[in-house]
């Protein structure tokens, strides 16, 4: 019996230890997955393109379904934002579609 108490004393954390170590390398590989995933995205020219709203309810006029995802990587119609003014940047400001439209004042209007 004291054969199966010595087997028992090693198995037992030997296992434990493997188990920790599975845990840890797939929490590396997901780490890592992400990482990679992230600087994929960080490719995607959609922010940079003059189509781009930065609108939360449509991002591209032009390409709706494929805006800021994987798939606008080889966007065809992307076209460098030419005025630094008018970029959409997620950092600049909100557009609206007033401010898209340039809608006369209501003082222009009023004959006066």
């Amino acid at each position: 019996m004291p054969s199966v108490d010595i087997l028992l004393a090693i198995a037992v954390p030997l296992g434990i230890w493997a188990m920790v170590l599975v845990f840890v390398l797939a929490v590396l590989l997901a780490v890592n997955d992400g990482v990679q995933r992230l600087r994929r995205l960080h490719q995607v020219p959609c922010f940079r393109c003059q189509y781009y709203t930065n609108s939360p309810y449509l991002k591209c006029p032009v390409h709706p379904l494929d805006a800021g995802s994987e798939a606008a990587l080889c966007c065809t119609d992307y076209e460098p934002a030419i005025d630094p003014a008018r970029s959409s940047h997620p950092k600049t400001r909100f557009r609206t579609v007033s401010s898209l439209l340039k809608f006369p004042s209501r003082k222009s209007r009023v004959g006066g």
